[in-house]
């Protein structure tokens, strides 16, 4: 079975590490706009994409024990360096030397041995952009995150292209996965992209959205609709076939609730391959009607 996840932050690094077990081809496509942190900072003076969850997703997939992963994962403490990820500046490095923040993104995942595909949503740096109820603007994902209300609309600050390879993904695809993540900084990002945003509607792949495993302090908390609702009056198109809410992944795995309330992990792996180790038993072609007949908090949009 061929898998693309489409997200960023945590939850789809963890997401990729879970899924992995349980299919043939695997692929993720990051989101790029993120501007906090050490990515944010190599982003003002470099003008590149958002190199920090792509870092994460490769670093995710690779050994733990290698050296290499130990060497990239590090990160700096004091002087000019304070804060960044050697990772990040190993992506940036190859990012300046191809021209092509996908390419080096292929050459950071083969030294680190993965054998999966990781793509950033496009090679172009873009933000998010709100635009809240007073008419106002609000420019990168952190300050999006510290408002007090949900913005009327969400755009890129500019139009991007898909990166190479993102389309084809899609369009490949045998499931598509969307989350599970901030909403509005882990999965709204590549949606906003025209490219994508066609290629996730004309897909024949079975499009199944999850919602956050972990509660958001940002902006979102505020929200008081279904998740998958807001999303797709935000975006303005049908992206998912399926909604899978927490209540359900708590069905699908009996001590999922215990994973959850730990203070100390948002994502377990070992719980969420379980999670897809029994959504992927499903058969895709049920009906709706059968659907939500068996389990009322597995939506069908």
């Amino acid at each position: 079975m061929k898998i693309v996840c489409i997200g960023g932050g945590h939850g789809l690094s963890h997401m990729l590490s879970a899924i992995r077990p349980h299919c043939a081809e695997l692929t993720a496509i990051v989101a790029t706009t993120d501007n906090g942190g050490s990515t944010g900072k190599l982003r003002q003076s470099q003008d590149v994409v958002a190199l920090g969850d792509i870092r994460r997703c490769c670093l995710q997939l690779a050994d733990s024990d290698s050296l290499i992963h130990q060497v990239f994962h590090h990160r700096f403490d004091g002087g000019e360096l304070n804060g960044h990820s050697l990772g990040n500046l190993a992506l940036l490095s190859l990012t300046q030397q191809t021209n092509s923040a996908t390419q080096a993104v292929a050459w950071f995942n083969a030294m680190l041995g993965n054998s999966e595909t990781i793509l950033p949503m496009s090679d172009e740096p873009t933000d998010l952009l709100a635009v809240m109820s007073s008419g106002i603007k609000v420019f990168g994902e952190c300050d999006i995150d510290l408002q007090e209300e949900l913005p009327d609309y969400l755009t890129l600050s500019q139009d991007v292209n898909a990166a190479p390879g993102v389309v084809k993904a899609i369009e490949n695809a045998d499931m598509l996965i969307i989350g599970p993540g901030s909403l509005i900084t882990s999965v709204m990002p590549a949606m906003l992209v025209e490219d994508i945003a066609k290629a996730v509607q004309q897909t024949s792949a079975c499009r199944l959205f999850i919602e956050n495993i972990a509660k958001e302090a940002s902006v979102i908390k505020s929200l008081d609709m279904q998740p998958v609702d807001w999303l797709e009056g935000m975006l303005g198109y049908r992206f998912c076939d399926m909604s899978i809410s927490l209540d359900a992944l708590s069905e699908i795995v009996s001590h999922f609730d215990d994973v959850v309330k730990s203070p100390n992990q948002q994502h377990d792996i070992e719980q969420l391959s379980n999670v897809f180790g029994e959504i992927l038993k499903m058969p895709l072609s049920l009906e709706a009607e059968e659907l939500v007949s068996s389990n009322q908090t597995l939506r069908v949009s």
